[in-house]
């Protein structure tokens, strides 16, 4: 009887959690197609450059199947600002933030540079982002326009800014809406902690103690 019992607040505490999940996989799917989506119109030739910082036109780096450095230098000042880097996200079509680079044969990253919403590759390591997807591609760059060019990596990055939690909100909620926060402290009490800074069920932070 006691298990029984267990059991069925076990359920109530974790009903409808599991929705996370498919919306989680909904979120990845939908950066994965806007990453498809920005490497696309990148290796595009685009139009309009112009009136990029504008908000017109199209966004494409490419001239001929290409790399075309004078594009890519048009959009390096574009992103230099958060106006213009805002409105690159417009033109490319996605709400999500992105970076690319390019990497050499040697494995250089070439003019020592990213381009986007992060200045340096580096800086992708430290990016606070719940999810992240990345793409390589693989384009002819002439970076010093002397007709001869070489293939080389063109390293993309998206990703949505946010912070990787360690709890369900659906969990912390169901617990503190049917009292059921005590249980959860025997059951995991580490979680519980968690619903508290998290969330702040359960508990008020910084304290935490059971409500």
């Amino acid at each position: 009887m006691l298990a029984m019992l267990v059991m069925i607040v076990i359920g109530i505490i974790f009903a409808n959690s599991i929705v996370d999940i498919p919306q989680r996989e909904s979120d990845l799917d939908k950066m994965v197609d806007d990453g498809a989506n920005i490497a696309n119109s990148l290796l595009s030739d685009g139009y309009d450059i112009a009136n990029w910082r504008n908000g017109n036109g199209r966004i494409g780096i490419s001239s001929s199947g290409k790399i075309d450095t004078i594009k890519l230098d048009e959009l390096a000042t574009l992103v230099e600002t958060s106006r213009g880097y805002l409105i690159s996200k417009f033109l490319l079509g996605t709400s999500y933030d992105y970076a690319f680079y390019f990497e050499d044969k040697q494995g250089s990253i070439i003019n020592g540079r990213a381009y986007g919403g992060i200045a340096l590759k580096e800086d992708l390591n430290i990016v606070d982002a719940e999810n992240i997807f990345r793409m390589v591609r693989i384009v002819f760059l002439d970076n010093n326009r002397d007709g001869k060019g070489e293939l080389v990596k063109m390293h993309l990055a998206v990703w949505d800014i946010g912070k990787e939690f360690t709890t369900s909100k659906n969990v912390c909620q169901n617990a503190e809406n049917f009292n059921f926060c005590g249980f959860l402290d025997n059951l995991v009490p580490e979680y519980r902690r968690g619903c508290c800074n998290e969330w702040e069920f359960c508990g008020v932070p910084p304290a935490c103690d059971l409500p």
